[in-house]
């Protein structure tokens, strides 16, 4: 039932959509002063990226003007419109201009019926995300055609209410903004605190003494995973209760207490395998480190992983978990080559660890766990935010919840 005062309609009324120009890549330049060639790689959900970006000549501009984005464009990659973290889908802002429309990205502009403001919401909302999964043409390379984003069906309120919802909206949207600021602010914070804590360029009150270094291999026993046995030992794996962690568990989560559930574990399951108990601090062989949580099932590791386990006195395992995120990205640099930097039993336990009494260690690891807190409780809160407002957008954009308009 259409709310009384909508209109029942498609995109195609009230949009003016343009997609890009076919740049040849034989032209594309790296001089900074030179424009910058919006693409679908360049587009995040909710941001534009021009980390590496192509450049198209200046003095070439005139000939592409039709091309020129501008502040409070939408643009839309048409391939691989959908990504793992959203739709690609973004408002083009005052800092990302002035920038040139690639073919196979569309540029979206309201017409006099809807308000621009408000067609960003209609395109980050729950209800064209599940109608582009279910018009993209599923190829090598999904896409989805100017045709099929002007056929987009949406029940349209009158002008008045457009702007009351808009302005709903886009405070939630504030919100949402600030508590990511807040998040990115907490982090480079976390990450200034550990580059004086983890290096003993800041001290707490009543340490003292020179900061000297041992081999980590001393500390600890570090052992290293086994290969897994072929599928017929799944019949001991059902009878032991354990499962099996793979890379792709922990390389999505770096830096995260990894929480492991049955649905996170693989069926294989080997009786000679190095087995890890909740507590237990494991890391990859790419360097992610995690200290993994089991929820009523014990796992194992195989030869991707290494686990610190028995742990001298004076060595404090949430203090190593840090330090080790720290210096993660250098130890993966000195691995060994391959596709990737790859991490051995060697490597790391040649790891040069401070030789500081475990109360400073804990001391240490205390305020930067009370840093993750403090992201995660953001973090948290930025999620609540999100659901939130995509509840409110089911309800205010089909007319399931109606705004009073002020006279």
């Amino acid at each position: 039932m259409v709310p009384d005062g909508w209109k029942k309609t498609s995109f195609e009324e009230h949009i003016d959509l343009l997609s890009g120009q076919a740049f040849k890549s034989a032209q594309y330049t790296k001089e900074p002063k030179d424009i910058r060639l919006l693409r679908g790689d360049n587009i995040e959900p909710s941001s534009l990226r021009w980390k590496d970006a192509k450049r198209w000549p200046i003095d070439d501009i005139e000939t592409y003007k039709k091309y020129e984005l501008k502040e409070g464009d939408l643009v839309i990659a048409m391939d691989r419109t959908w990504v793992s973290a959203g739709l690609k889908v973004a408002e083009v802002k005052s800092h990302d201009v002035p920038c040139l429309l690639v073919q196979r990205v569309a540029r979206v502009r309201a017409r006099k019926t809807i308000l621009q403001c408000l067609l960003i919401q209609y395109f980050t909302s729950h209800h064209f995300h599940q109608y582009v999964m279910s018009v993209q043409t599923e190829t090598a390379v999904p896409h989805i055609s100017a045709k099929q984003i002007k056929d987009f069906p949406l029940t349209l309120p009158t002008l008045p209410e457009q702007r009351k919802i808009a302005k709903i909206l886009q405070t939630w949207d504030r919100a949402i903004a600030t508590t990511e600021k807040l998040i990115d602010a907490s982090k480079q914070q976390k990450k200034a605190l550990m580059q004086q804590l983890l290096t003993g360029k800041k001290r707490f009150a009543g340490f003292e003494g020179e900061w000297e270094e041992v081999k980590l291999s001393t500390l600890c026993d570090i052992r290293r995973g086994a290969s897994p046995r072929p599928i017929a030992d799944r019949k001991w794996f059902a009878e032991h209760g354990r499962g099996w962690i793979r890379i792709a568990d922990v390389t999505a989560q770096k830096g995260q207490h990894l929480l492991f559930t049955k649905q996170h574990l693989s069926e294989l399951g080997i009786n000679n395998s190095v087995c890890v108990d909740p507590g237990d601090l494991i890391m990859s062989i790419c360097g992610t480190i995690g200290v993994p949580k089991f929820i009523g099932i014990k796992a194992c590791i195989h030869d991707g992983f290494v686990v610190f386990r028995k742990p001298h006195k004076r060595l404090c395992l949430n203090f190593l978990y840090h330090y080790l995120l720290f210096i993660a990205n250098r130890l993966t640099a000195d691995g060994q080559p391959g596709t990737q930097k790859n991490l051995n039993t060697g490597i790391v336990g040649n790891i040069k660890y401070p030789s500081i009494s475990c109360t400073e260690q804990l001391k240490i690891a205390e305020t930067l766990t009370s840093a993750d807190f403090e992201i995660d409780r953001l973090t948290i809160r930025l999620a609540h935010l999100k659901q939130e407002k995509k509840a409110l957008m089911q309800q205010l954009l089909t007319g399931k919840r109606r705004v009073k308009i002020d006279d």
